[in-house]
């Protein structure tokens, strides 16, 4: 695995946002069919929030000049190397997903719900389609897309979720030139809670990292309300980070670099310290 000694900001999926510009070409809905549109799970669904991760843009070691960021840093550095290599899959798929929020659906003959438009991704025109048929016990859903010049409704992801959108999950083919199953997804959230997870696995036997997984969540626990593990199946390792939040703190575990099963912890500063939570 790759190791950071100095921490860039981390870019996700999110900042793709900015670059879409849509054209609206959606049909009117009858609004008395509108109770029937189903409801497309939310953006977190298939984008972590990495904003959600502590970094050192705004703290200065004034006060402990002869402290290191060590344990922190080697945190920071593991999410951005997993979650730049999700950059890579679900760029276009995701800023895709996000744009559909600005549409409404057209309900076709088979019952299902379409929601259609173009969307400009890094100056690349795309047509996307997003379908969503309700099962009767949940939601099922398609993503097509379409590049000017280039490809034709390739089906990018498909999905199932529950009729509250609060559970589901998604399965994302890497590219047109590779239209195989990639990358599984399960997300779940508690909306009352405020809570959510989301786990992204590498389910393709002809690449690297294949059995590799991404698990990410905020909980309610009082001393570490976010989480990150991530396990590298080429050395069959597990990374266990934990951390507050509000106020910064945080352990990892990490047996393939540290040697050893325990926690090591950085404090509201970022600054290496011993573990006494």
């Amino acid at each position: 695995m790759m190791r950071f000694i100095k921490i860039f900001p981390i870019v996700i999926v999110i900042t793709f946002i900015g670059l879409m510009i849509s054209c609206g070409d959606d049909n009117t809905t009858n609004p008395k069919d509108q109770d029937k549109i189903p409801t497309i799970p939310p953006q977190s669904s298939l984008i972590i929030n990495i904003d959600e991760f502590p970094d050192t843009s705004t703290l200065v070691n004034i006060n402990n000049p002869t402290l290191t960021k060590g344990n922190w840093a080697l945190a920071a550095g593991t999410v951005e190397y997993w979650n730049s290599a999700l950059f890579v899959t679900l760029a276009i798929p995701a800023a895709a997903f996000v744009e559909a929020f600005n549409h409404q659906p057209v309900q076709q003959s088979d019952g299902s719900w379409l929601w259609k438009y173009t969307v400009i991704i890094n100056s690349n025109t795309y047509t996307a389609k997003l379908f969503g048929k309700d099962l009767g016990y949940g939601i099922d859903w398609r993503m097509l897309l379409s590049k000017s010049g280039s490809y034709t409704d390739f089906e990018w992801f498909t999905g199932f979720s529950n009729t509250e959108a609060t559970e589901g999950s998604w399965t994302v083919n890497k590219n047109p030139e590779l239209s195989s199953p990639f990358l599984s997804i399960e997300w779940e959230r508690n909306v009352q809670e405020g809570t959510a997870n989301i786990k992204y696995t590498i389910i393709s036997p002809t690449v690297e990292h294949n059995g590799s997984y991404v698990f990410y969540g905020k909980t309610n626990d009082v001393l570490f309300n976010r989480f990150y593990q991530i396990f590298n199946s080429d050395n069959n390792n597990l990374t266990d980070i934990k951390w507050n939040y509000e106020s910064k703190f945080g352990r990892i575990k990490d047996a393939a670099y540290f040697g050893d099963n325990n926690y090591h912890c950085w404090d509201e500063r970022l600054d290496d310290t011993d573990c006494t939570q």
